[in-house]
């Protein structure tokens, strides 16, 4: 999904919940510009940008990205046709292959990340839980100040609210698989 759908889906979802641009963008902890930006396309957010608006929104991340068309009660995504649902544009670069596309209205969405070592080091916040399944090369992830080294086998689970950083190590490319659960608002946004 490139930014353009996405942003789509962001502003019908918005409008049929009948909220403004301002409302949302404040209860995300954006600017009023930087959410017209995104709904329109015209810039690439980081996941922890869109899991806020996701939460801002009372729906999940993967309503964000749902497809046109219903939902089933599955999401069946074959080897090698997961979808590139974006990058994280100039500020990070990081590469999101959806393994759930079309998985609109789950609490959980799975990506495959990759990040190269040249890539600058994300640093991120936001509710919800992660976890990680290192697929191949090094990374180290930072959780509340304490840093550990990842490699091909090792998983991590935790409380995504918590300022984690990420940075590949080495000459090759971290890739890992990346689960974000979110938990629905009780409250809603009114």
């Amino acid at each position: 999904m490139n930014e353009q759908s996405l942003g789509e889906n962001i502003r019908t979802i918005r409008e049929k919940a009948q909220l403004t641009l301002t409302l949302v963008a404040e209860a995300a902890g954006i600017t009023k510009s930087t959410m017209s930006k995104i709904e329109k396309g015209r810039i690439s957010s980081p996941i922890s940008t869109l899991m806020r608006i996701a939460e801002a929104l009372n729906v999940t991340l993967a309503d964000l990205f749902a497809e046109p068309g219903g939902t089933k009660p599955y999401c069946l995504t074959r080897s090698g046709e997961g979808k590139t649902i974006l990058r994280d544009g100039n500020k990070f670069g990081y590469a999101y292959e959806s393994l759930m596309s079309g998985g609109g209205g789950k609490a959980a969405q799975a990506f495959v990340l990759t990040i190269h070592p040249d890539d600058p080091q994300g640093s991120f916040s936001h509710e919800g839980e992660e976890f990680i399944y290192m697929l191949s090369g090094k990374l180290v992830f930072t959780i509340a100040g304490e840093a550990m080294e990842l490699e091909a086998g090792d998983s991590l689970h935790f409380e995504s609210h918590h300022r984690h950083t990420t940075k590949a190590l080495g000459s090759e490319p971290a890739r890992f698989v990346c689960v974000f659960i979110h938990h629905p608002r009780r409250d809603g946004v009114t």
